[in-house]
């Protein structure tokens, strides 16, 4: 059996995190403000870069079902001030 191709199974609504790396803390929080408009959630800052030129930020919420989950991140996605999205 070929495990690769098997979608796992997510009972909703469930507690979802999401990793978000940027440059600035205060622009990653009013990104994510902004793609997840009035849903409740928690950001905390989890690294930062040696340098500092990079910041890592767990954002946790509760997710009703996955075309939330999904449009979460295709909403965080948009968002300039998030490089990258885990």
């Amino acid at each position: 059996m070929d495990i690769t191709n098997v979608k796992p199974k997510i009972d909703y609504p469930c507690e979802w995190s999401y990793q978000l790396i940027g440059r600035d803390a205060d622009t990653i929080a009013k990104a994510a403000k902004t793609a997840l408009g009035d849903k409740r959630f928690q950001l905390e800052k989890t690294r930062q870069s040696a340098k500092g030129s990079f910041i890592s930020m767990r954002l946790e919420l509760i997710v009703d079902c996955e075309e939330e989950r999904l449009g979460f991140f295709n909403a965080l996605k948009q968002e300039k001030s998030i490089i990258y999205i885990l």
